[in-house]
């Protein structure tokens, strides 16, 4: 069990709940999504989730005047391995599905090691994740927005 404090108590947030419970897909979605917002906010963000689910980011964060758009997408332990890592695909019939203006960062959830990878839209079509990999360094670093 992984517990959340606040500075008002304690929050109890049993991660595993995702295992005990038959999800689907966009529960598994919805849950990275709410778990990142939540996240953010305990580092000091402030967020905005859009009313409609057109846009092309999941949520916005703002911190001293600044904003970010941010995709969120959950990897689960079950999806294609490449190696010791996981291959992400951001591209829809050969162009990038995030253009540079739609999204300033993606969060992948990364189900094997229960965290974030925080990485800024440079125009990537795929990613390689491995908690020692190229991305070692964007793991739950909340630091790399700015």
């Amino acid at each position: 069990m992984v517990f959340y404090f606040w500075e008002s108590g304690y929050v109890i947030c049993p991660l595993f709940f995702l295992y005990i419970i038959g999800v689907n897909p966009n529960q598994k979605g919805c849950f990275a999504e709410y778990h990142f917002a939540t996240t953010a906010m305990l580092h000091g963000f402030n967020v905005s989730i859009p009313l409609l689910d057109s846009s092309k980011y999941d949520c916005i964060l703002e911190k001293n005047g600044k904003m970010w758009k941010v995709q969120i997408k959950f990897v689960g332990k079950d999806r294609y391995k490449h190696g010791d890592s996981m291959q992400i695909t951001l591209k829809r019939k050969g162009k990038p599905e995030y253009e540079l203006c739609a999204v300033d960062y993606f969060a992948l959830w990364y189900e094997v090691d229960n965290g974030f990878f925080i990485i800024k839209n440079t125009g990537q079509r795929t990613f390689k994740l491995s908690s020692q990999g190229k991305y070692k360094y964007n793991f739950n670093n909340f630091a790399l927005i700015s």
